[in-house]
């Protein structure tokens, strides 16, 4: 019997290490599947951004010059500062406030019976140095650019450039 034995030991043997053979080659087989998947994930991934970059430099050759920058209209911190030390307290009220009783800078000559008048809502502070207004009569309305500066918390004017448009 130990003889008989012998010869189906050597066969288990043989089939465990066929067995044992086998799944070194099945996952040897899946480790180099997924050593290539992830070569090929990092090329596509490289490829990837080398497209993104051209792409951002094709973008940025085609819009450097194209893009203007945004205008600041208003008092900067800076020219607020400024008019208070030239003795004006809140500076874009008391423009608005001073141009809306200055009705003799208009320059255009109203119809009989008729007056211009600015419109409150229609004074626009640009910037330190100049305002636009509007301003309204009963058969026509305008625009005035003027130019200001304070003296010793006076506002000085002078209309740059105005238009009249008759309905």
């Amino acid at each position: 019997m130990s003889e008989q034995e012998s010869p189906k030991q050597q066969n288990l043997k043989t089939s465990e290490r066929l067995v044992w053979v086998g799944f070194m080659l099945f996952f040897v087989v899946i480790l180099a599947i997924y050593i290539a998947r992830g070569n090929g994930l990092e090329q596509d991934l490289s490829e990837a951004n080398r497209d993104l970059l051209q792409a951002q430099m094709q973008l940025q050759q085609y819009t450097r010059h194209e893009v203007p920058r945004p205008v600041v209209l208003g008092l900067t911190n800076a020219h607020l500062q400024d008019l208070q030390r030239r003795g004006m307290v809140r500076p874009d009220e008391r423009l608005a406030n001073d141009l809306m009783q200055q009705t003799d800078l208009i320059p255009h000559q109203a119809s009989e019976g008729e007056s211009y008048e600015f419109r409150e809502d229609g004074i626009h502070v640009l910037n330190h140095q100049w305002v636009l207004a509007n301003f309204e009569g009963d058969a026509a309305h305008g625009q005035l650019l003027l130019a200001y500066e304070v003296v010793h918390g006076n506002v000085l004017w002078e209309v740059l450039e105005s238009t009249l448009d008759r309905f």
